[in-house]
This record gives structure tokens, sequence and C-alpha cells, in this order.
């Protein structure tokens, strides 16, 4: 597999999981401490996606359009689908701000609908994206192409210590041969630092959201 296709589908399986652990929360009633480190992180998350298809939005499918002009209807469905997954995650963010500030079971009960619509929205898009967009991106951008999304698209904007949780988001759970993929994408000594300086602060944020999971 393309390693492009790979670490898209790496950061993809990030959302799914979090997404199963966050419906899996809430199937109970969380004290204050793990509500509040909950919702935090899901909004933190809903942050890390909106930057990730803005990247799409504003440079993938441009570029791509750039080669194949031919692609349009399929870059068309895709920013169709963005949209739909931008009204649910806005509907998530609401009830996660909610949450965060009233424990109350209502809140609660809502919060969980508000993710259940998060998954119908998310989860067919992200299937669509890897099994019908992606091998035609892999086929039209270079490496070139792929230096110059990651530099003034996918990395613009992010602060070191955003990276650093994004990196420990993306590793979280990953089997050996996918964490060497992450690994092939960050110069080592940086790796070093980031996983001192943000992987304990990391691990105690999801610790406390997802409780034994």
């Amino acid at each position: 597999m393309n390693p492009h296709d790979e670490m898209n589908t790496i950061i993809h399986d990030a959302l799914r999981r979090d997404l199963d652990r966050l419906e899996a929360a809430l199937q109970q009633p969380l004290g204050d401490d793990r509500r509040t480190a909950l919702c935090g992180h899901v909004i933190w998350m809903l942050d890390v996606l909106h930057h990730h298809h803005v990247g799409e939005d504003e440079g993938v499918w441009p570029r791509v359009l750039a080669k194949r002009p031919d692609l349009q209807p399929m870059v068309d469905e895709m920013e169709a689908e963005h949209e739909t997954l931008a009204a649910a995650s806005g509907g998530l963010r609401l009830a996660a701000a909610a949450y965060a500030q009233d424990g109350s079971e209502r809140n609660r009960q809502e919060m969980a609908a508000a993710v259940e619509h998060m998954k119908h929205a998310t989860l067919p898009h992200l299937e669509h994206e890897e099994r019908e967009a992606m091998p035609l991106v892999l086929a039209t951008l270079d490496d070139d192409d792929w230096a110059y999304l990651e530099k003034n698209h996918f990395r613009k904007g992010m602060s070191f210590g955003d990276t650093g949780l994004y990196g420990m988001w993306i590793m979280d759970g990953l089997d050996p041969r996918r964490q060497g993929i992450v690994r092939a994408t960050i110069p080592g000594p940086v790796l070093w630092f980031l996983q001192r300086r943000y992987g304990p602060r990391y691990r105690r944020t999801t610790e406390m959201a997802w409780g034994a999971a």
C-alpha cells in the first residue's frame, strides 16, 4: 500500500477508534472529572478533523483537479460529504460543550445522540474516500505534490504542541508495522522529543476520558 494511503487510513482509524470509545463511554453517567476530560478531548478531536478536511478541500482537491479536471464529479462528492460531516461535527461540538458544563442526564443523552449522528455522517464518508477517492488521488499526485501539501496545508497552522498531541493520537493503539509508517514521517530526534514531552500529557487526558477503555 502507498505510504500516503496508509497514513490517510491511520488518521481515519484514529477517528473511528475514538468515536467507538465515545459511544461506549456515554452508555453510563460520568463523574465530573471524567466528563470534563472526555468533552475536552472530543472538542480537540473535532478541531483535528476540521484541519484535516480543510487541507483536503483547499489543498488536495484543487491540486488533483489541476492535473485531472475530469475528476470534478468525484471531488464534488467528497466536498458534499465534508459539508454533511461538518454539520454533524458542529452538533457534536455544541453537545460536548453543554455536557462539559452540565452533566445532567438530558445532556448525556443529547451528546450520545450527537455521537450517533456523527458516526452516521462520518463512517460512510471515510469508507467512500478510502475505496474510491484515494486510489484516484494517489494515481494523480506525485511526491512533490505531497511534500507541498504537507508543508502548506496539513502542517500549516499547527503549533509544535498541536503536532505532538496529534502524533500521540494517531499512534494510540497502533500495531508495530503501522507505528513504523508513522515514525517514517517524523525525524527520529523530533519523535523522541514529542513522545517524552507530549506522550504523558496525552495518556493522562485519554485515560481520564476513556476510563477502562
